[in-house]
Formats: C-alpha cells, sequence, structure tokens
C-alpha cells in the first residue's frame, strides 16, 4: 500500500491550503505568462469537463506518476479541470491540496492550449468529508468524470457512491485491477466504461470488417466454441474482446432459427512470447484462426466460413492510455 507521503507527495504541484486552493488558482491562469505575453493564459483555458482520477491504495508512487501524467497528456486535446484524489491510510494527518497547470504551445501562440489539476492527499479518517470537499473545487457548469485506479478492495471502492451517481461515465482498466467490475455495487452499471476494451479499437474494427464480407447466418452456423488465448498480459483485453464478440455474434442468430449455443471460452498461454490468439471452432469443415501480433502492430485472419477459405492482413495497434481514455469517455 502507498501512503500520502509517497503518492501526494511524488506528484507535481505546489501545496496550497485547502482554503485557497480556488483563489490561487484563479491568480495562477490571470498571471502573465511572461513579461511580453499580450494575453493572460486564462485565454487559452477552456475546460470541456472534470475529471476525478481516484488513485486507490494499491498504486505504487511509479503508477501514480504514470497515471497523472497521462491524465495531463489527454487534456492537451480534451481540456479539462483534473482532480487528483490521494488516500492514505495513517490517522493523525490532514487534508492537503497541491495545484498545478501546464500550457502547451503549438506552432503558434493562438494554437496554446492548458490546463489544470488540484491534487488531493486525504487521510481515510476524513473520508466522510472528501466528497464535499470535491464538489467544491469542481465547475459545476460541466459534465463529471470518474476514474478509480489500483483500490485495493471493491468493498472500499463501492462506499464512494457520491462519484458514481453525479459522474456521466465511470472508468474501469480491468487489465490493471485486482478484482471484476462486477464486483462493485454500482447505482447504474451501464455508466461503467472499461479500459481493456477501448484499448481493442482498431482490433475490434479489424476483426468486424472481415466478418462483415459473410452472411450472418454462415457466421453462426455450426459455430461451436470462440476461444481466445493469451498469456496473462492480454487476458483482461481476451474477455472484453470475447464480451464484444458474443453480443454481435447473439444479431447474428436473429437471421436463423436456432438460439445462440456457442461457448466462448478463455485460455491462459504459459509462453509470454506467443501472441494472443483467437479462434472460431465450427462443428464442421468451418474455422477462423487470428493472430494478433501484438508488438508488431499486425493481425493475420484465416477462415473458411461456408465456403471457400479467405485470409486477411491487417494493421492494428492497442491505443495509449490517453487514446483510450477518450474513446471511453466519449464513443464507446
Amino acid at each position: 500500500m502507498t501512503a500520502i507521503c509517497d503518492t501526494f507527495g511524488a506528484l507535481p504541484g505546489i501545496e496550497t491550503p485547502v482554503s485557497k486552493v480556488l483563489e490561487q488558482l484563479s491568480m495562477m491562469w490571470e498571471a502573465p505568462a511572461d513579461p511580453g505575453a499580450s494575453k493572460p493564459p486564462s485565454e487559452y483555458r477552456a475546460s470541456r469537463m472534470n475529471l476525478i482520477l481516484h488513485i486507490g491504495l494499491d498504486a505504487s508512487v511509479d503508477e501514480a506518476k504514470t497515471i497523472f501524467r497521462a491524465v495531463i497528456d489527454f487534456s492537451r486535446r480534451y481540456p479539462c479541470r483534473i482532480l487528483a484524489l490521494c488516500p492514505q491510510t495513517e490517522t493523525g494527518s490532514n487534508m492537503s491540496c497541491k495545484i498545478f497547470s501546464e500550457c502547451y504551445i503549438g506552432a503558434s501562440r493562438s494554437e496554446m492550449s492548458c490546463c489544470e489539476a488540484i491534487i488531493i492527499g486525504y487521510p481515510l479518517s476524513d473520508r466522510r468529508f472528501l466528497e464535499n470537499q470535491v464538489s467544491i473545487f469542481l465547475e459545476s457548469d460541466l459534465p463529471t468524470y470518474y476514474w478509480p485506479y489500483r483500490f485495493d478492495s471493491p468493498e472500499r471502492l463501492s462506499t464512494y457512491q457520491t462519484f458514481f451517481k453525479e459522474s456521466q461515465r465511470i472508468i474501469f482498466d480491468s487489465a490493471s485491477e485486482s478484482f471484476q467490475s462486477s464486483q462493485i455495487e454500482l447505482p447504474e452499471p451501464a455508466k461503467l466504461h472499461d479500459l481493456s476494451y477501448s484499448r481493442l479499437l482498431s482490433i475490434r474494427q479489424c476483426i468486424g470488417q472481415f466478418l462483415s464480407a459473410f452472411p450472418p447466418t454462415r457466421i453462426v452456423e455450426g459455430l461451436e466454441t470462440v476461444n481466445f488465448q493469451s498469456s496473462a498480459r492480454y487476458q483482461a483485453e481476451g474477455r472484453a474482446l470475447l464480451r464484444w464478440l458474443e453480443g454481435d455474434l447473439s444479431l447474428c442468430y436473429e437471421y436463423t432459427d436456432s438460439n445462440p449455443t456457442a461457448e466462448f471460452v478463455i485460455s491462459a498461454d504459459q509462453d509470454e512470447t506467443k501472441d494472443p490468439r483467437l479462434q472460431f471452432i465450427y462443428s464442421g469443415e468451418g474455422y477462423l484462426n487470428c493472430s494478433l501480433e501484438i508488438e508488431k502492430n499486425s493481425a493475420h485472419i484465416e477462415a473458411k466460413i461456408g465456403g471457400e477459405p479467405h485470409s486477411m492482413a491487417a494493421a492494428i495497434r492497442m491505443l495509449d492510455c490517453q487514446e483510450a481514455l477518450a474513446e471511453a469517455l466519449f464513443f464507446d
């Protein structure tokens, strides 16, 4: 577990009394960027939303710094007010705050964009005051999104019901967490979006494009098993891919007189060097084999679905953190 002296202290920013945060943030934006600047940074700040990044007790210092940097990079394209929350287990300490801002300048000053973050360190003994304090720091006229990261248990995360209820979307990265999203008490489960699914955008597009060439009835006729095999590294993405395939293939059955019968299986591969593989196994001569060469950004599909063999090679890639975050927040 990581305490506030590590996580909170490791994140960048200027420590500020809690009661002075908004005042100091406003003063920071109104100060000229340099003596020759014609406009203050506030002219280039146009937040579109609030993003609450809640860094759990299981996050290491390096993880906290990496994920905070990813959110800051995300805000280059989608300006937002970031609230980074850092809990601690020690008693006797008080809630602490930092403010942080960055501006990015393009080819000309007119292309500059600015972002801001309020970093809150709080002891769990002050947990009951957290939601009220966060509500004061949010920009009330903008939508709010919530990303809890590396919590030590679903029970502890489930206590933050205010954030679940008041956020437009909740981000969860099943590849990073030690528990499944189904273990969290969510008032509206449809609000939750998994980054493991979002990272697969180009892979889903590749598989979907290939399958679109076949009639829906042929895709599911005689289909017995859909199997995803990979090392532990891609198991979360495998589960997300199978959920997507199960949903889409169920639509294919609507063109037939039969009910869905295919089994969806995820298999562990002990060899970390092997690429993930997706297989459609049929009762007859049909087959589909898809090799996902993640490191080489390529996919190879070979299939025989109700006719002659077909094959396809395509470029794929896993979205990076800020791209996957945008996909999960706005498009999934």
